[in-house]
Parts: structure tokens; C-alpha cells; sequence
């Protein structure tokens, strides 16, 4: 089996639609409706991938999921009281890998590559984000230890999102 963790190129874009699609699917019979036909599109990939802040993992020459790694921060995230200063810290969003292949550890192996990432850039937290019926991703943050910091509920959704941080050591 080779792996490999590389920034995405435009080239990925292709392949990271189809996971989305399907993962989007894979949401919807879950129940959860964090991700649908609107978002994540080819122009949020896009625009990852022209920031360099998209990392795709290479299962056997094929990607076989991604991560977003930055410090854009939505005004969300000043509505709470951090444990760390949000300046010192880097988020990941649109973690996704496919379904297909699930339950084999590649989202664990995305979430430590951006912690390490995130240290090697010289930031000391990590922050994250998921909606309140997407279980699944809060499963996996606990299981990494980041912390519940607190909940926003947004006027174009029904359900609270969840905020998350973990202090990250060097």
C-alpha cells in the first residue's frame, strides 16, 4: 500500500468533486445535512488549491480524500472564549475522505498531518468547526482530543454548529 500526503493541484479537483458528491450522499442518508448540492463545490477546491492550503492523501496513486489547512476564520470564531488566542492558531475544514474506503484511518492520518502542519508553521492550537448532526466528526475530534469550546446557530440553519480546539505541542 502506498500513501502519500501532497497539496492538492488542479488536476485533484476532479476527484475531489466526486468524493464530495458522494459523500454528500453518504450525509444525507445519515441524516446530516452539513454538506449538500451547494457546498463544498469545485470553486471552494479551487480556490484551496490556488491558496495552497489543500492537502490531498494518495492512497495507491489515487486520492482518496483531502483537508483544508488555514487561518481563515469565519467572525464565528470571535464569539468565543478560546483556551488559545485564535491568532496562534490554524484551522482545518472540508475534511473529507472517501466513502468507499472509510473506516481505514485516513481521516485520523489528515487531522495529524494538520496538527503537524499547523506546528511547523508555529501556531499552538488547532480550531475546527462541524454541525451539530454531523456525529460522526465529533466522534473523531473527541477521539483527538479537541475540546467542546462552545455552539453558534446561524439564521440559514436549523441546528447549532459546534466549535472545537486542541492545544498543539511542539
Amino acid at each position: 500500500m502506498n500513501v502519500l500526503i501532497r497539496s492538492a493541484q488542479y488536476i485533484d479537483i476532479q476527484y475531489l468533486e466526486v468524493i464530495a458528491s458522494e459523500t454528500v450522499k453518504v450525509m444525507k442518508e445519515e441524516g446530516n445535512d452539513q454538506w449538500n448540492d451547494q457546498y463544498p463545490l469545485a470553486e471552494d477546491f479551487q480556490r484551496d488549491v490556488q491558496n495552497e492550503s489543500i492537502f490531498v492523501y494518495i492512497l495507491d496513486g489515487e486520492v482518496a480524500g483531502s483537508i483544508t489547512i488555514d487561518q481563515q476564520f469565519s467572525n464565528a470564531y470571535s464569539k468565543f472564549d478560546w483556551h488559545q488566542p485564535v491568532e496562534q492558531a490554524m484551522i482545518f475544514h472540508r475534511l473529507v475522505v472517501n466513502p468507499t474506503i472509510r473506516k481505514k484511518g485516513i481521516a485520523s492520518k489528515l487531522i495529524t498531518f494538520a496538527e503537524s502542519y499547523a506546528i511547523e508553521n508555529g501556531m499552538t492550537s488547532m480550531k475546527v468547526d462541524t454541525y451539530s448532526l454531523n456525529r460522526k466528526a465529533q466522534e473523531l475530534f473527541t477521539k483527538h482530543h479537541y475540546t467542546f469550546v462552545g455552539e453558534r446557530t446561524f439564521p440559514e440553519r436549523k441546528n447549532p454548529f459546534y466549535f472545537y480546539e486542541k492545544p498543539l505541542n511542539p
